[in-house]
């Protein structure tokens, strides 16, 4: 897989159509993508993620209410108001080659707030000439998402899609050897052996009765309070974002004062 072209709309902080072109030649073979805190390094990475792979894009499963949470916090808000778009989408346009022909697609994520309930659209195209693309007729649309999984693994995916920051913190915290052996438990669906242990382990506690109930409860409360206290880190790392824009907008000001 060769990704040629991102293009963001409305999500994270970029604001409107964002295209950017990460086509190669044998002369210029690398892409490097720059940026200062909070330019949205890190939102485009995970831009790729999430469009391929909807809500399964995350380290850890979660709801649907869940899911559609995090996408309307997404969804980008116009600096210094508390209005946001109407909705936001992720393009993305990579080449595949099978058996020795290259086939281009077209990955397609979109999502509207509608009053505080998020409807998301996705399709797939691929090229049919030099430079248009159609529906993926080859394929029922039910299939969509099997399919993309199939061509490209989310274990595989894992391996590659690392910005600078998660380098440097796997660096820091010198787990790097968890971090493959992650990557590798997905590929190789080892991670769907640990989650049945949890699923057994917690379906053995509630047959066994007594105190097993108020151990339960116990841990859904907890759980509970973690997710939320995961939608304020994330509604506090949305405003930093925000912040550190505002903050890089001030200082070209003075320096152009200066």
């Amino acid at each position: 897989m060769l990704l040629t072209k991102i293009t963001i709309n409305d999500y994270g902080v970029y604001r409107g159509r964002n295209e950017f072109n990460f086509k190669t030649t044998q002369e210029k073979p690398i892409v490097l993508c720059g940026g200062g805190n909070g330019a949205g390094k890190t939102t485009l990475f995970e831009s790729i993620m999430t469009c391929l792979y909807g809500k399964e894009s995350f380290e850890k499963k979660i709801t649907q209410k869940q899911y559609d949470e995090i996408i309307l916090r997404s969804i980008h808000r116009f600096l210094g108001t508390k209005k946001s778009a109407d909705e936001a989408s992720i393009i993305v346009e990579f080449q595949f080659a099978h058996e020795g022909k290259i086939s281009e697609y077209q990955v397609m994520r979109m999502w509207q707030n509608n009053d505080g309930r998020v409807d998301e659209k996705f399709t797939i195209k691929k090229k049919v000439d030099d430079e248009n693309f159609t529906e993926l007729n080859s394929v029922e649309e039910s299939q969509w998402q099997t399919f993309i999984n199939q061509l490209i693994p989310k274990g595989v995916a894992k391996l590659f899609f690392f910005d600078g920051e998660k380098i440097q913190s796997i660096s820091e915290q010198g787990n790097e050897d968890v971090q493959i052996k992650a990557s590798f438990d997905v590929l190789l669906g080892l991670d769907l052996i640990e989650q049945l242990k949890t699923d057994l382990s917690l379906s053995v506690l509630r047959s066994e009765g007594g105190e097993t109930e108020k151990i339960l409860a116990e841990i859904d409360k907890l759980t509970t309070e973690k997710e939320e206290a995961e939608e304020k880190i994330g509604r506090f790392v949305e405003k930093k974002g925000e912040k550190d824009t505002e903050i890089q907008n001030v200082l070209g000001k003075v320096k152009l004062c200066e």
